[in-house]
């Protein structure tokens, strides 16, 4: 099945937060520091230099503290009138390399990196509950190499569904530049809210 196939990204998180990625920068940031261990989570949390320096490259993006929920992911595509934006936050670093891949997924994934999770024969990553439903974990979308700085915005259904349908959604925006100038950290709790939840 194709993404095509899917009538909206609802993407499933249990680790409280969402990354922003593309694999290829990944793998190539690791080569660099020699780092052969896959618990990435893990890594970043007992090297601080080394976080920020991947933040700083646009080497990934992670969005937390969040309910762990199911959101409506959008990429440079607008929500309808049927949601109000909450926050808008500008301005974080990502860097796309030639495989023309961004991810978007569930912080959990990150606890254990495998490439193949990340193949670009693929659309996302999804597994099937006890009841036979299939929650996504991650989605694959096709942007251009290149830096970008991404802006987060928030939304809520100005009316809410009932489950299994997800009333809390993120829009995030790609504006292309030449080279990052400065950074922002989305960790620094008392700047950046991005519990739309809880809003």
């Amino acid at each position: 099945m194709q993404v095509n196939d899917i009538k909206e990204r609802k993407l499933e998180i249990s680790d409280y937060g969402i990354y922003i990625l593309s694999p290829k920068k990944v793998v190539s940031f690791f080569k660099n520091k020699k780092n052969k261990s896959k618990k990435i989570l893990n890594y970043f949390q007992k090297n601080q230099e080394t976080y920020i320096e991947s933040i700083q490259e646009g080497v990934w993006l992670p969005i937390l503290p969040i309910d762990s929920i199911e959101y409506v992911i959008k990429l440079n595509e607008k929500f309808n009138d049927n949601w109000i934006e909450l926050f808008e936050i500008k301005g974080f670093n990502i860097e796309i390399e030639e495989d023309n891949d961004l991810w978007i997924g569930s912080l959990s994934n990150l606890h254990t990196w495998n490439k193949k999770d990340y193949d670009n024969s693929k659309d996302y990553n999804s597994y099937e509950t006890l009841d036979d439903e299939t929650l996504y974990s991650s989605f694959r979308f096709n942007i251009s190499k290149g830096r970008y700085l991404v802006n987060v915005k928030g939304f809520k259904r100005k009316v809410a569904l009932e489950y299994p349908e997800a009333n809390f959604g993120f829009l995030f925006e790609l504006e292309k530049i030449e080279n990052f100038d400065g950074y922002k950290d989305p960790r620094e709790d008392e700047k950046y809210n991005f519990n739309v939840a809880q809003m």
